[in-house]
């Protein structure tokens, strides 16, 4: 694994509100990036479908003909990337080959699009509206190699495990994860530490602001601790500096390296 230049990495996870409004969402995603540039940061991650809104939870899909508002969004949030010199993960509905997608994109500091990825585990509300992705998705950052992941991916160590072994050492994952069920509350919190953990990376998790959050956003260092966490039920800003040396010195990553053996 090659050493970065500059081993560090300022994040942020915008816990933000989220509804079928395209406009609003869009106008809280633009100050959100303003916000967390004018506070140092050099990757900003969304929750789960930040532009459009979460089908299952709006209650309806969106239609093909609003798919080109959908790409002026993208667009302008490109364009804000590039002013603010500010790598952007956003998660938006799309409308491609005749199908809906729940996709991740990766916007760099110059307003390119990067690397996208199509979440891949779909729960049965997802089925009514989306289509699966078949990939996963890795790119880099200051030569930081850095994985996506969206929602309910977390339940799946496999989809982490295959970063892992391709070199992930950060992970960036937008949910949208709200509307009760408290069970999960701490079921998805372990998870996410877990994963950090077990693949000893840095996992920065961006989630709705609510109402009745079943995790709230985190960012967590490569033995599952939390290093920023945002409260509950709430739009909040939260930072960290990923201190890549962390991973190069932990035991962990490579211990689980060599004993993993696949069944």
């Amino acid at each position: 694994m090659t050493q970065p230049d500059d081993p560090t990495l300022r994040v942020a996870a915008a816990q933000i509100a989220v509804n079928d409004d395209m406009e609003a969402n869009l106008g809280r995603i633009l100050d959100a990036m303003r916000r967390t540039a004018s506070r140092g940061a050099e990757v900003v991650v969304f929750p789960e479908t930040a532009l459009t809104g979460y089908s299952p939870a709006i209650g309806h899909g969106r239609e093909p003909s609003e798919w080109p508002a959908i790409r002026e969004g993208l667009r302008r949030i490109a364009e804000r990337a590039r002013a603010l010199d500010l790598w952007t993960v956003v998660g938006t509905e799309v409308w491609e080959e005749g199908a809906w997608w729940n996709r991740e994109y990766v916007y760099s500091a110059d307003g390119e699009e990067v690397a996208t990825y199509d979440k891949m585990h779909l729960m049965d509300a997802d089925t009514r509206y989306y289509s699966p992705g078949a990939r996963d998705t890795l790119f880099e950052i200051k030569g930081i190699t850095i994985g996506l992941q969206i929602c309910y991916d977390a339940r799946f160590p496999e989809g982490y495990r295959s970063l892992l072994h391709r070199g992930a050492q950060v992970i960036l994952q937008g949910f949208y994860g709200a509307g009760g069920a408290t069970w999960k509350v701490p079921v998805l919190a372990a998870h996410l530490r877990s994963r950090a953990a077990e693949c000893g990376c840095f996992v920065v998790a961006a989630n709705v602001s609510g109402p009745l959050q079943i995790v709230v956003s985190q960012i967590i260092d490569p033995l599952g601790l939390i290093l920023a966490q945002a409260n509950q039920d709430c739009e909040e800003l939260i930072y960290a500096d990923l201190d890549m040396a962390r991973i190069q010195e932990s035991e962990i990553r490579r211990d689980y390296l060599a004993r993993f053996r696949a069944t």
